[in-house]
Parts: structure tokens; sequence; C-alpha cells
């Protein structure tokens, strides 16, 4: 047993070991949740800095035959990439393991377990709401999903001890484990995580594309904060924001809904509307972040 009481995996793979998949792996190793640590990647700048980092007892590029020995292999690739993985790991997959992720959109790779040449594999889809403007290898810290919410979307179908199995996992990693349905989990991620990235690319962008693109310079801790996560991933999301795409297009709808109206108060110099307005917004985020 762990320090924890949770009994440890044989071995467990990770697919993608950049800053989730590392600090996962990291994490697995300084508590003791599985004996060996398989590790793949396709990035070879990646693998150097992995190695280096001894993040896992086993490297390769892509998934093959050694894939066998994990009880549960963990998918932290882009989105996009699923179908390929899967495909990938397929071949070399031992018939018992457990099968999950660390996407942020969640529909689409449960539409694609639902495919009949994926049914007897044993998935339940994850989200941990953790992470950094950092990305790779190098990002991997330990602890980072400790004291975190971790979300699991398992379906009607999905067995109840791979949810059992793998909720343990992620608490013994410190995470704060509930349910959601998939659908519903995309549906609220485009609204508090997705538009919100979304919009500080896109403040960042308007910035530079202004007369005065030195300002960025010249910038305070507001829009240093506001902005930071304007420093993680354009690849990764790009992935989120198009894979979600029908779930986050309505947000920036009201986006532009919202922004017309703050617009068309500081045009007209209505200081009450304008005020009604931004109380608004004051009294929503102290209602649920204070």
């Amino acid at each position: 047993m762990s320090a924890s009481g949770f009994a440890p995996f044989e071995a467990i793979a990770v697919v993608g070991l950049g800053l989730i998949g590392g600090s996962f792996a990291r994490d697995v190793r300084r508590l003791g949740l599985a004996r060996r640590i398989i590790g793949y990647d396709n990035n070879s700048d990646y693998r150097k800095e992995i190695s280096s980092l001894n993040l896992v007892d086993y490297l390769a590029a892509t998934p093959d035959e050694k894939l066998a020995e994990a009880e549960l292999v963990l998918l932290a690739v882009p989105v996009k990439s699923f179908t390929e993985v899967l495909a990938q790991i397929r071949p070399h997959l031992s018939a018992s393991a457990i099968i999950t992720d660390a996407g942020s959109v969640k529909s689409p790779l449960l539409k694609i377990m639902s495919a009949p040449e994926y049914a007897k594999m044993r998935f339940v889809g994850g989200h941990p709401i953790a992470g950094s403007e950092h990305f790779g290898p190098s990002a991997a810290q330990e602890k980072l999903f400790s004291g975190k919410r971790f979300i699991l979307t398992p379906s009607q179908n999905t067995d109840p001890d791979v949810i059992r199995r793998v909720r343990e996992l992620w608490e013994s990693l410190g995470a704060n484990v509930s349910e959601m349905d998939a659908e519903f989990h995309d549906k609220m991620f485009a609204s508090v995580s997705h538009l919100p990235h979304l919009l500080a690319f896109a403040s960042i962008q308007a910035i530079a594309n202004s007369e005065t693109p030195d300002a960025l310079g010249h910038s305070g801790a507001g829009l240093k904060d506001f902005s930071r996560i304007a420093s993680s991933s354009p690849e990764m999301w790009s992935d989120i924001f198009l894979e979600n795409s029908e779930n986050l297009l309505p947000r920036i709808s009201t986006f532009k809904d919202v922004l017309s109206a703050l617009e068309d108060a500081i045009k007209k110099k209505d200081q009450d509307k304008l005020i009604k307005l931004l109380a608004q917004a004051k009294t929503e985020r102290d209602r649920w972040m204070s």
C-alpha cells in the first residue's frame, strides 16, 4: 500500500508528458501510486527533457508492446489527437486496462469511445482543474493537483469499478473529485474556462494591434493578472476552442452583447447605465468568488 492507503498499480502509462502528464507522473512516483511508469511522447525535444527529469521508467515516442504492462493509461494529449492516439494504443492494450484522460473537453472523447471498436475498453473521462500558463515537461511540478478539483465524466455504461479506481487515484494525488455529465461539463467550461482564455489572448492582441503596442511594456498588475493565461500553449488552446466550438460560440456571442452594451453606455456618456452594468458584474463575481 502507498502512504495514502491507496493500493498501487503495478504499472501506469502516461501518453503525453507535458505540464499535466508530467506533473501526474511526478506525483505518482513521489507518492508510490505505481511501481513503474511507462511514458510516451512524440516530441523529440520533450523526450530529452523527460529523460533528464527522470519522470518515467520507460520512454518511447509512440505506444508499443510495453504498454501491455499498464493497468491504467492516462491520455494527456491535445483533444484533437484522441482518435490517432487511441488507434496507436489499441493493439498493445491489456484487456483489463483502465483508460482515462485529462482533457478540457469531454464529449468528443466520449463519442469516440462509444464506437464499436472501443466498446470493450474500460474507460472514464476526467479533467483536472489545475494548470499553468507554462507548458512542456520542464513545467511539470509536484503537488499540482493537491487541493484542486478533478471532474470525472462517466456515462451510464461506465463500469463502477473503473470510476472507483480512477477516483481513488486522483484523491491520492490530493484532488477533490466530483462527477459530471460530459455535455454539461463542456457547456459549463466554455463559460468559465474557454471563454476567459479566448479573451485573454484577444486582449493582448488588441493592444498589440493598437497605435501603442509598446504599452504592453508599461502594464501593471491588473493586466498581467488578467492576461497571464495568454502565455499558455496556442496549439493546445486552439484545439480546445475548435473541439468545443458548439458551446464556445454562444458564449462569444453573449460577450459581444455585453461589450456592445458597455460601448453604448460609454458613447452616450450614460454613467448610470455604465455603473449598473459594472455593478452587476461585480455582484456576480463577489457572489461566487469571494
